[in-house]
C-alpha cells in the first residue's frame, strides 16, 4: 500500500540554498547569469530591498543568489571559477566610451563595446 501522507515531508533536495552574498544587485545578476547558462536554476533573494538601504539595516538588504540544494555542488564549481577570474583579471577601461569595466565584463556595460584583450 503506498503512502499517501505527504504532510510536513519535504525533500531537501528542492530547497533553495545561498550560495553567494554579492556585493550589489549588479553582481549578483552577473553569477547568476553564470549559472543560468549552465542549466541550474538560481534566483536573486534581496534584489528589491537595494532600495530601502538606510531604512533598513543593511544586513537585511544584502543581495545573494540562491540554487536548489540538489545542485549546490555543480554551482559552487561555477562560483570557484568566477572568483578566481574575478582576482586574477585586472578591470579595464572601455576604449570608445572610458567607461570602468569590471574584469569579468566582456562587453562595455555602458556601450557595449568588445572589451579588447
Amino acid at each position: 500500500m503506498q503512502n499517501t501522507n505527504n504532510k510536513g515531508s519535504t525533500d531537501s533536495s528542492f530547497q533553495w540554498v545561498t550560495i553567494y552574498k554579492a556585493e550589489n544587485t549588479l553582481e549578483a545578476n552577473i553569477v547568476k547569469g553564470l549559472i543560468l547558462t549552465a542549466g541550474i536554476d538560481c534566483k536573486i533573494k534581496g534584489e528589491m530591498l537595494q532600495g530601502a538601504l538606510g531604512e533598513i539595516p543593511f544586513d537585511q538588504a544584502q543581495v545573494s543568489v540562491q540554487v536548489y540544494a540538489i545542485k549546490e555542488r555543480h554551482a559552487r564549481q561555477i562560483l570557484v571559477n568566477y572568483q578566481q577570474v574575478k582576482q586574477s583579471a585586472p578591470d579595464w577601461v572601455c576604449p570608445n566610451c572610458n567607461e570602468h569595466n569590471g574584469s569579468t565584463f566582456d562587453f562595455c556595460w555602458s556601450c557595449e563595446t568588445l572589451k579588447n584583450d
